[in-house]
């Protein structure tokens, strides 16, 4: 057992898939299937059930995963710590990240103040062009921004940008849906169904580009509380429409409680990344933060 088959297995448990978690961490879907059936053969049990649909882990497993993450975390945590020997790690850090994003960020900011007991940090829920705004008047120090790629030299001039990933809008559903057992659907069907939406600027944009491909499409309302549309989801079988990342990092999707779909058609590409001032781009507690979480991610 190595370090190396540890971190293929808590991909493939974080993904639940074997082909997104090659990909996540750039080796072959090969090398990590058979890592993982020599890690099972060591151990002499099986950890995952895995099928054409993914790879899901037996409940037997969690125990064995749970001292795999505390491994690789400790190991993670040394690294970090040569990388930093010699420096206190305290003071307050302002962080504020558009709608769907603060989940993402939660493991991170509890993993910091676990180790450093010190540290304070302030959260708040923001669009981009206000976090971009909050930046620049020195309001926050750090911001979880999503905006399209080919807007963002307009929006971040001056600004230091560290990217962690793109893509574009998709629909998501509730798993009772009728429509969850497509992998996609087209800007056509979206016409007739029941859209809640999140108070997004992207999503604002993107629906407005759809009404004007397909015609005026069906908003019941807007929210900033995604509690308020997972509950629209479930019980009023709507849909709703979002950049994958905030899906992917929402608690109820993670359970299988919704499912996402792609949109057909062309769409502009979506940059979601961290923002911050050029000062702050080397400040040790940023720099630390930011090491942190793309570990945690």
């Amino acid at each position: 057992m190595n370090l190396e088959q540890m971190m293929y297995v808590l991909e493939v448990e974080k993904t639940k898939s074997i082909t997104i978690a090659a990909e996540n961490l750039s080796v072959t879907q090969s090398t990590i299937s058979q890592a993982i059936t020599r890690l099972e053969h060591e151990l002499g049990v099986k950890l995952f059930n895995r099928s054409r649909n993914g790879a899901y882990l037996l409940e037997h497993g969690k125990s064995i995963l749970d001292k795999m993450r505390s491994v690789v975390d400790t190991v993670q945590m040394m690294k970090e710590d040569a990388q930093y020997i010699g420096e206190s790690i305290q003071g307050e850090l302002r962080l504020s990240a558009i709608p769907g994003g603060v989940p993402g960020i939660i493991p991170t900011i509890a993993s910091m103040k676990k180790r450093y007991p010190d540290l304070k940090f302030e959260l708040s829920e923001s669009s981009a062009r206000s976090i971009i705004k909050d930046v620049r008047n020195k309001e926050i120090d750090l911001g979880l921004i999503a905006l399209y790629t080919d807007d963002m030299e307009n929006h971040l001039q001056g600004l230091h940008f560290v990217p962690i990933d793109e893509g574009v809008m998709h629909a998501c559903v509730n798993h009772t849906n009728r429509l969850a057992s497509k992998k996609s659907i087209t800007m056509l069907e979206l016409k007739h169904e029941t859209l809640v939406l999140f108070n997004d600027e992207l999503v604002d944009q993107f629906v407005t580009q759809l009404s004007q491909v397909v015609g005026e499409v069906d908003v019941l309302f807007r929210t900033k509380n995604s509690e308020v549309v997972n509950a629209a989801l479930a019980q009023l079988n709507a849909v709703t429409i979002g950049h994958e990342y905030s899906f992917t990092h929402d608690r109820s999707v993670l359970h299988h409680d919704f499912t996402i779909l792609k949109i057909e058609g062309m769409q502009r590409v979506i940059s979601i990344g961290w923002v911050m001032r050029e000062s702050q781009s080397t400040h040790r507690l940023v720099k630390r933060f930011l090491d942190r979480f793309q570990y945690e991610s």
